[in-house]
């Protein structure tokens, strides 16, 4: 029985996997007797990501896998079925008792299984361990200021914090399998992701594991998360913040009392998560994404006087160069301006 299942569902990343994999054959838990198993499930790529795979499966990269200390590497390819299917696949394909989400374009410092693990073995309650994280480019270039989220407010009893936004890297989880299949078996669909959220069912997933257990974190930088072209672009805010709302709602719904957070609440909430966002746009005027969520605000039956304020100063004709001018003459008179967003691939 491996020790780890790390579940890395990937498209079309052929020039990233290797670092996701590499930093895998580096953990130091391999030091110590520990195992690990890879399920790379690969949703449709066109690229080379199947030859790239092959020197994981066979040849120097597989015996390097053998002697770093059981690791086994798993390629599962499937038809373009999207990251639910391919992550509820992986799942059902390895048996450890901890599993570690990585996606295939980010990667992990060597030391960070073992320190997730220490706190899980420390307190059986702990189902969930993340960590703080740094970003990086395509070529692991750091393009920030330092380790984020040191002081993450997501630790204990977590599930209020949770339903004001998600504050949890996903490449940064580790979680029990017992909390992962109790979350399963209480939804209808019965899996660990539900196919409804394609861009937050990760979200979702933690959620409803922070209804069963107590989270833990490591306040060290131990999951690098790449900011590229692409897939690790922040893309569509609008559709990835309308799922993160729907599924704060959703959630709301059907399991909020637990918290004392009923729809209505929720709802006030995620109007607050999406305003946050478009506030933060318009201090980085980025006048076209200010639109986008004062529209999502919209159809989601958000706005309100404080969308309609940002919308017209969205709409102005020439707004961003009119407040780029501003800001450069404030900086020239001293005066400066605060604003800012956390990223996230999938955008929740």
């Amino acid at each position: 029985m491996p020790d780890f299942a790390v579940i890395t569902p990937t498209f079309n990343r052929a020039a990233l996997i290797p670092a996701a994999l590499d930093s895998v054959l580096a953990q130091t838990v391999l030091n110590h007797g520990r195992s690990i198993e890879v399920a790379v499930v690969d949703d449709g790529s066109t690229d080379a990501t199947a030859q790239v795979l092959e020197r994981y499966l066979a040849g120097p990269a597989a015996a390097l896998a053998a002697a770093a200390g059981a690791v086994t590497i798993r390629y599962i390819p499937q038809g373009r079925l999207g990251v639910v299917a391919a992550r509820n696949t992986a799942i059902a394909q390895t048996r450890a008792p901890y599993i570690a989400f990585l996606d295939s374009d980010d990667y992990w410092r060597p030391q960070k299984l073992e320190r997730q693990l220490a706190l899980m073995e420390f307190d059986p309650r702990v189902g969930v361990v993340h960590t703080a994280f740094r970003y990086v480019d395509e070529n692991g270039a750091f393009v920030d200021q330092g380790p984020q989220r040191l002081d993450n407010p997501c630790v204990g009893a977590c599930l209020d914090v949770l339903l004001r936004e998600f504050l949890v890297i996903f490449s940064s989880v580790l979680i029990r399998r017992s909390v992962v299949d109790a979350a399963a078996r209480a939804e209808p669909h019965g899996q660990p992701f539900d196919s409804r959220w394609t861009n937050a069912q990760d979200y979702d997933l933690i959620l409803r594991a922070a209804r069963l257990c107590r989270f833990a974190y490591v306040p060290e930088p131990l999951t690098l998360y790449r900011r590229h072209g692409g897939h690790g672009a922040m893309g569509d805010l609008k559709r990835a913040y309308g799922f993160h709302s729907r599924v704060q709602i959703d959630f709301a719904r059907r399991y909020g009392w637990e918290v004392g957070v009923d729809e209505a609440e929720a709802r006030r909430r995620a109007a607050a998560f999406v305003l946050g966002r478009a506030q933060a746009a318009f201090w980085r005027r980025q006048m076209g994404v200010v639109r986008d969520l004062c529209d999502l605000a919209d159809e989601l039956g958000f706005a309100d006087a404080a969308f309609a304020s940002l919308r017209r100063k969205a709409r102005r004709p020439g707004a961003a160069w009119i407040y780029r001018t501003k800001d450069a003459l404030e900086r020239l008179c001293g005066r400066g301006r605060e604003g800012g967003d956390a990223h996230r691939k999938d955008g929740a």
